[in-house]
């Protein structure tokens, strides 16, 4: 029982797992290997045809080493490898053989051997290395239907790099859409209360509606009017101009005031529109940086 086991113990630390690319069920000629770097593919190539590797798009081929390269034919271009089995020609000076009495046969100096591919001799190893990876290979010679024509490497590693950045743009887009849709759709009472003295030739200052929201005050313009300058009048007869931004509402232009004066003054040369806001301080709103809790408003004076 114990030698069993010895047996089984050696098997497994010196036993090798070599990668078999699966096979398309189109055709298992073309066929798909999952990329692992601590693995050894088996590539079968056949005598008289091209095998062809495909690493990832962004990948350039940067160095190629094969343990027998005289009996290869091996090609980069850009993430590409081309492989083909080639006869390999043993020089006169280069060779030693012997009989089958075991004596040793002499050659002529121009007497070339030329050694077809074969399986036996022709199984090697190759490593490929790019500017991503490192990729270990073994090169079999077949004379079957199962050599490999393509094989397209995958990476469970990219997939799911992009996978998240899908998931992350798409968790980004979602909440920008929600703060929108709070922004847009929040539900806050308008204080309507205005009137305007619009003294004369002035009527191209004048606002065509107003409102406040118990945070900011709008007055908007039709696209045939002037912008004026925006002045809060006081008790004691005296000017201030006010914070504004601009902004769209359809086809006007809403001047947003930054607070909510009683009493406004417009100005553009000579001309003067005064508005009184008869409801300042009765549309009440909690006084917060925005309307949504998830954005904070700030404001960039020039």
């Amino acid at each position: 029982m114990k030698k069993v086991i010895l047996l089984i113990t050696i098997f497994t630390i010196y036993g090798f797992c070599v990668n078999i690319p699966k096979p398309t069920k189109e055709d298992k000629r073309i066929q798909v290997a999952e990329f692992n770097a601590n693995e050894v593919y088996e590539i079968k190539a056949k005598n008289g045809y091209i095998s062809m590797l495909k690493f990832a798009h962004d990948e350039r081929i940067i160095n190629i080493v094969c343990g027998f390269l005289e009996g290869w034919s091996i090609k980069s271009d850009t993430n590409f490898i081309f492989i083909k089995p080639q006869a390999y020609i043993a020089k006169a000076q280069e060779q030693t053989m012997v009989d089958s009495n075991g004596n040793l046969v002499s050659f002529s100096d121009n007497q070339d051997v030329v050694i077809q591919p074969n399986a036996k001799d022709w199984k090697t190893n190759l490593i490929i290395t790019t500017n991503k990876r490192i990729y270990t290979f073994d090169l079999l010679l077949t004379a079957k239907l199962d050599s490999s024509y393509r094989v397209d490497f995958k990476y469970t590693d990219d997939i799911a790099k992009v996978n998240q950045l899908i998931a992350n743009k798409t968790k980004l887009e979602n909440e920008e859409k929600e703060i929108e849709q709070e922004l847009n759709n929040i539900n806050v009472p308008k204080n309507y209360h205005f009137v305007q003295h619009v003294n004369k030739n002035s009527e191209d200052i004048s606002v065509d509606y107003a409102y406040d929201d118990g945070v900011f005050t709008y007055l908007a313009f039709n696209t045939n009017k002037t912008i004026p300058s925006v002045f809060e009048y006081d008790k004691q007869n005296k000017e201030s101009i006010l914070n504004t931004h601009i902004t769209k509402d359809n086809d006007y232009t809403v001047l947003v005031i930054h607070k909510i004066p009683k009493q406004i003054l417009l100005r553009s040369g000579d001309k003067l529109v005064g508005i009184k806001n008869l409801g300042a301080g009765k549309n009440l709103y909690p006084l917060k940086n925005t309307k949504s809790d998830k954005v904070e408003r700030v404001i960039n004076e020039q």
